[in-house]
């Protein structure tokens, strides 16, 4: 059963945005730093608690970029900013496994297109637009 996912979009001064590469036993892609919906919480606290755990920083949101649907589940991309913590020193339990492949890094915006970024919906938004958007609808397959 897919679960309601939510993510953080997260830019820097040099125009780099935060992702985890994921490197799986046949393949390597990246995703934006988010994850699984829990019971009890909201999305909003979903994406703030994943950024801290993917990639050690402390996040305050600002606002909804894109709702991305896919399995038939909208997920929220959010803007943030970080507020703290280290950028690299995240200690979710998906460093817990070495097997698992989870590295954060920061890749420029012009290199996105050339990666295999997942949701890819979103990824063509970021790359054709330099200014901020909010409340897009996009779909992923």
């Amino acid at each position: 059963m897919p679960i309601q996912r939510s993510a953080v979009i997260i830019f820097n001064e040099a125009d780099e945005v935060a992702l985890i590469r994921r490197d799986k036993q046949d393949v390597t892609y990246y995703v934006f730093p988010g994850g699984g919906l829990e019971e009890g919480a909201t999305l909003e606290q979903t994406a703030i608690r994943e950024a801290h755990e993917e990639l050690g920083v402390d996040v305050e949101l600002e606002g909804v970029a894109a709702v991305v649907r896919f399995n038939g589940l909208d997920n929220p991309y959010y803007w943030a900013k970080i507020t703290g913590g280290i950028f690299g020193t995240g200690t979710g339990e998906e460093f817990e496994d070495p097997s698992s492949g989870y590295t954060p890094l920061w890749v420029k915006r012009s290199e996105l297109e050339h990666l295999p970024v997942r949701p890819t919906s979103l990824v063509k938004e970021l790359t054709k637009r330099t200014d901020r958007f909010y409340d897009i609808q996009l779909e992923d397959i």
